[in-house]
């Protein structure tokens, strides 16, 4: 099955509680005994077809809706897939070129689940893994590159189910612009698409001298894996790390 079929079947599919599939052949063992009491042909033909209907839809629910992409597998495609986002497109839309840069590319990744202009809300998901952490079809991608002169911003919202994304922006500054850069936890007013308040949420944040560049990476509501706020921690310390060259 192609890539893009599978991650977005794991976004749609419905857990189904195994006791729904115990209650089905109950029913059908409760068909057959009533069959073999009545001891008639009728009845045990009725008995042995809904044993091999159970069992049939039994096995559709499994394959349709058990058998799905590992959460393991389906993390290794998520970095795979921005990886290739980012391997060459951020440079082509700053025109810079690798031999610019002066230090190593950095990465942050958001979560979005809130409306975001140009997507179908039908593409914008969220589900829970086996692991208890939640999963989103769209995110935040936002890549810093260093130049010897200047930091360069590239950023855009990606379509993982459609392997596509919008809304790229970019931008550039001179390291003595940077006021600051953290993570911290800060006031949002996203409404997300099951309707919860994103009220508090923790974000990577790069201020600068009149302006901001703010990805939020995690909340209580939002609950994504460790990944997304280290790459976001990795990026503030590389950050306040060229800027203490820079500055000097």
């Amino acid at each position: 099955m192609e890539k893009r079929e599978q991650i977005r079947r794991w976004f749609l599919a419905k857990a189904i509680h195994p006791i729904l599939l115990y209650y089905i052949y109950i029913v059908s063992i409760i068909f057959t005994i009533m069959g073999v009491w009545e001891i008639t042909m009728g009845a045990i033909v009725m008995g042995l077809f809904t044993i091999a209907f159970s069992g049939g839809l039994g096995y559709l629910v499994y394959t349709r809706y058990q058998n799905l992409v590992s959460e393991n597998e389906l993390d290794f495609w998520l970095e795979e897939d921005i990886q290739s986002v980012i391997k060459n497109r951020p440079y082509d839309k700053l025109g810079i070129s690798k031999e610019d840069l002066v230090a190593e590319t950095l990465l942050v990744v958001g979560p979005v689940y809130w409306n975001v202009s140009g997507f179908d809300v039908k593409d914008i998901l969220m589900k829970k893994g086996k692991d208890g952490f939640n999963r989103f079809s769209v995110l935040t991608i936002q890549v810093f590159c260093f130049t010897e002169n200047y930091l360069c911003s590239y950023k855009c919202h990606y379509n993982w189910i459609k392997n596509t994304y919008i809304n790229e922006s970019t931008n550039e500054f001179f390291y003595k612009d940077v006021v600051s850069v953290k993570t911290d936890t800060i006031s949002s007013a996203y409404t997300l698409m099951n309707g919860q308040r994103l009220v508090h949420s923790e974000a990577f944040q790069l201020k600068l001298a009149g302006d901001e560049i703010t990805v939020i990476t995690n909340d209580a509501s939002l609950n994504t894996s460790s990944v997304m706020v280290s790459k976001a921690e990795k990026a503030v310390q590389s950050i306040r790390a060229m800027l203490r060259d820079k500055k000097k």
